[in-house]
């Protein structure tokens, strides 16, 4: 399994767009900087605290950049061998269909914590060299932030799973790509319709919650920030949907990707 992992690995740093991606994470975080710096002349009573930038900079950019960043990944890794027959060479090996199948999901996974990571190091170094930095109120930003990341890290699992299914059913890498997108876009710009349903739950918060947060994209917009703020039915609705998502998805995946028909 280490080998195949490795093996795995060694594919995707071979690709030119993911130190694309990586080299891009700097430009990203000034691009947020620049943001709260506007934000921040236009009203100054409701600018954004300096040690908390790490964490709004990633939330800003969460559930529309992030998102389509790990759809190309996954697309990538799934679709474009999937559909290319690149995989026949794999199963000349001593390797079963599953053992490559979750060596893959344990690479796209480590990528995205890689990148989490890149990201939030660009978004540290932004923030002390365009902001000033707040020392009085940087130990307890820092605990907010790294459940934030934490958080933001397990909804970028979740939806990479949704992703994962998408990109096996899908005809090629553009479709993988596009069906994702979609998924992102309606999440976020249909809120109304299941917020609606939710609001007739009112008076059972983990249900309506649950409603609400449905959908992984609409959740890193507003409920990963509701969860921290001290709402346990949000916390609890957000993992019942990754947890959710991550097994079922998954599985239909996996059988997908195991079947015995795939190669015709």
């Amino acid at each position: 399994m280490r080998t195949l992992i490795v093996c795995e690995v060694e594919k995707l740093v071979r690709r030119k767009w993911i130190w694309v991606i990586f080299l891009s994470t700097p430009f990203l975080a000034y691009t947020a900087g620049s943001y709260f710096l506007w934000l921040n002349l236009l009203d100054s009573s409701s600018s954004v605290s300096p040690s908390l930038f790490p964490m709004f900079g990633l939330r800003q950019n969460l559930y529309f950049i992030c998102n389509i960043v790990v759809a190309v990944l996954v697309a990538a890794v799934y679709t474009e061998e999937f559909r290319g027959g690149q995989l026949r060479f794999l199963f000349l090996r001593r390797y079963s269909r599953g053992q490559i199948f979750f060596c893959k999901q344990f690479v796209i996974q480590l990528c995205i914590l890689m990148l989490l990571l890149a990201f939030g190091i660009s978004l540290v170094a932004v923030g002390i060299v365009r902001l000033p930095l707040e020392l009085s109120s940087l130990h307890s930003a820092l605990g907010y932030t790294v459940e934030y990341y934490i958080l933001a890290y397990a909804s970028l699992v979740g939806i990479s799973c949704v992703f994962s299914f998408i990109a096996m059913y899908s005809k090629n890498v553009t479709y993988a790509i596009g069906i994702s997108l979609a998924y992102v876009l309606v999440s976020l710009l249909f809120d109304g319709l299941y917020l609606k349903l939710a609001a007739l739950f009112s008076y059972f918060p983990y249900l309506r919650d649950l409603i609400s947060y449905v959908l992984v994209p609409y959740m890193q917009h507003t409920g990963l920030h509701t969860a921290l703020s001290g709402s346990e039915s949000a916390l609890w609705a957000i993992a019942t949907v990754l947890i959710v998502n991550s097994f079922v998805f998954t599985w239909l995946a996996y059988r997908r990707f195991v079947a015995d028909d795939y190669m015709n």
